[in-house]
């Protein structure tokens, strides 16, 4: 299938897109149209698209799941599915992550002849998303540490004060011995304070 053929069956507004990137493939998953918003992306890689496989354009841990998706595309020809795939942000192995949607392209007489993927960039709230799982890891050990640690060292200050204040038969040793016991516990409390608040700023 000729570009001059692709660009008649695809919509301006997608040729021309400055939020999506559109590809079609062929049916041997090689590249036989990339519109300028993708040639712009990816210019880094210093390749001229056409003919080459997607795999130069992919991570290589997302293939099998872009393999999946287009057998589902040829198993469903009407409908369009979405995935998130990382690709190349530059030279040195470095990704960004973009999320598509992979739909059967067909030609004028309706014989499918690839696949149509249009894509954008979703890097940001990527990363929102991996912030809020760290921040809610970080409560989840404030909350044990409130919960375990905490009330471990008040437990046992309590009960080493009532039995400074109630015991009328402990030695002075004993009693000394218990002081400072309780002069550790309430040190120690003090530094799981201080691991609390430090987690919860830092």
């Amino acid at each position: 299938m000729t570009t001059n053929e692709i660009i008649q069956l695809l919509p301006a507004f997608l040729r021309n897109s400055v939020t999506y990137s559109v590809i079609i493939t062929d049916l041997e998953g090689k590249y036989i149209y990339v519109n300028d918003l993708f040639k712009e992306r990816f210019a880094f890689l210093g390749v001229d698209f056409i003919g080459k496989p997607v795999e130069i354009a992919i991570h290589p841990g997302d293939l099998e799941n872009c393999n999946a998706i287009v057998q589902k595309c040829f198993q469903f020809p009407d409908q369009a599915f979405p995935i998130e795939i990382r690709k190349p942000s530059n030279n040195e192995n470095e990704f960004h992550w973009t999320h598509w949607e992979f739909s059967l392209f067909k030609d004028s007489a309706g014989t499918p002849v690839g696949i149509l993927c249009l894509g954008h960039d979703i890097t940001a709230g990527k990363r929102s998303e991996e912030q809020i799982v760290y921040q809610n890891e970080r409560l989840k050990q404030i909350t044990w540490q409130q919960s375990h640690e905490l009330r471990r060292h008040v437990v046992n200050i309590m009960g080493l004060y009532n039995i400074i204040k109630f015991d009328a038969h402990l030695t002075e040793e004993e009693k000394a011995h218990h002081l400072e016991t309780l002069l550790k516990e309430t040190k120690e409390l003090d530094l799981t304070i201080h691991s609390i608040v430090a987690s919860s700023i830092g």
